[in-house]
């Protein structure tokens, strides 16, 4: 069959990789061909550009990537043309030129990471951890900016916590909405050196308002969650979900009322039965399964299941304190993200429910309190100060 011929043929994924897999300049020629067709799926264009890749003949595919690689193609197809000159720049170094010029061309945070974990596979070091620091549950008293730098590198392989919500009270008092996340910031950053890498935080917050300095003012209401995702990429983390606990309304503060009386519009304020949680990892150039692999395989969790990102809980109260985890939200998190034998820590202790939960679950809990009434009931508690 001529390159002609074989162009009137349907194009498929499976004949795409038939070709790919005969290494021949033939077989490349019709690559080459068929990749310039008009009328082609982003699928089928990137499974050309992968049997392109798995050719012999370097000069040829340098050509094509030189030109393509700058083209109007879609970024899909522009991420395999950076993926073929990942694998090239091995045996070719013209790819490793022009797998830069693509990465600065595009500027692009796909591509960056791609590279990342490209380079951890090909230099095929072990992440090296510390020796295991934290044996049994512990607390550590004081602000955790400063108590946190007790905990060596890469200890910890969950933390969940429910920050202090900006002057909404008594224990939160900060000067300026500025100041409160400049110092969740520097939470997160030791949150940050202590995880080991890879792994999740989650972190429980809200929209929170003050109280009006006056019936003639407004108050303010603060979107504290965005806010988060900016201070913990900041800090060396990124997104992997947003779970949504949801709460019986009756349960919530009743915001609904002045409109119910009213019924005029711009005065509609909803009953907030939400608040999220909030998941990230720590920034690592491996995939998740490298975590996992450092368990037994016979660790697994019960059938039972939460399909959905929405947690239907119902929060719990405590004389005291006035903003406590319910048990069953603390089990949730431990159950999906992390194992038997974790350390894991909850930076904003308050009351230390989820360090008793941690311990019911046999993992063992690290917790931070600068409060000294709740941790003096923390170290009641079991928990052994650091």
């Amino acid at each position: 069959m001529t390159i002609q011929q074989s162009l009137f043929c349907v194009i498929t994924i499976e004949s795409v990789k038939k070709l790919g897999l005969e290494k021949s300049d033939s077989n490349l020629a019709i690559l080459l061909d068929m990749f310039m067709q008009e009328v082609l799926s982003i699928e089928i264009q990137r499974e050309i550009i992968s049997s392109i890749g798995r050719q012999k003949n370097n000069d040829k595919i340098y050509d094509f990537l030189s030109k393509e690689a700058f083209n109007n193609h879609y970024m899909e197809v522009i991420y395999q043309m950076f993926r073929t000159c990942l694998y090239k720049s091995k045996e070719d170094m013209r790819f490793a030129d022009l797998r830069d010029r693509i990465l600065k061309h595009y500027n692009n945070e796909v591509m960056q990471k791609m590279l990342e974990y490209h380079s951890f596979r090909k230099e095929k070091k072990r992440d090296l951890k510390s020796q295991r620091q934290i044996l049994k549950p512990s607390l550590l008293i004081g602000d955790n900016r400063i108590t946190l730098n007790k905990i060596q590198e890469q200890q910890v392989q969950l933390i969940f916590t429910s920050p202090p919500y900006y002057n909404a009270r008594l224990y939160s008092d900060y000067r300026s909405y500025s100041d409160y996340l400049d110092s969740m910031k520097d939470t997160l950053r030791q949150c940050h050196r202590i995880l080991e890498n890879g792994r999740f935080i989650l972190i429980n917050v809200s929209p929170v308002i003050t109280k009006r300095a006056g019936r003639e003012f407004e108050s303010i209401r603060y979107p504290i969650h965005f806010d988060f995702h900016n201070i913990l990429c900041e800090s060396g983390f990124y997104f992997i979900d947003e779970i949504i606990w949801i709460k019986p309304e009756y349960s919530v503060p009743n915001r609904i009322a002045g409109y119910l009386q009213t019924k005029k519009p711009l005065s509609y304020k909803p009953n907030c039965v939400t608040e999220s949680i909030m998941v990230y990892r720590k920034n690592a150039s491996f995939l998740l399964d490298k975590n996992i692999k450092d368990y037994d395989k016979n660790l697994k969790n019960d059938e039972q299941i939460d399909s959905t990102n929405c947690w239907y809980i119902s929060p719990k109260s405590d004389k005291n304190h006035p903003a406590v985890f319910p048990e069953e939200l603390c089990q949730k998190v431990l159950k999906y993200y992390s194992f038997e034998g974790d350390v894991v820590c909850d930076p904003f202790a308050g009351s230390g429910t989820f360090g008793r939960v941690a311990n019911a679950m046999n993992r063992i809990p690290l917790l931070c309190e600068q409060n000294l009434e709740y941790a003096e009931k923390l170290k009641q508690g079991g928990f052994n100060e650091i």
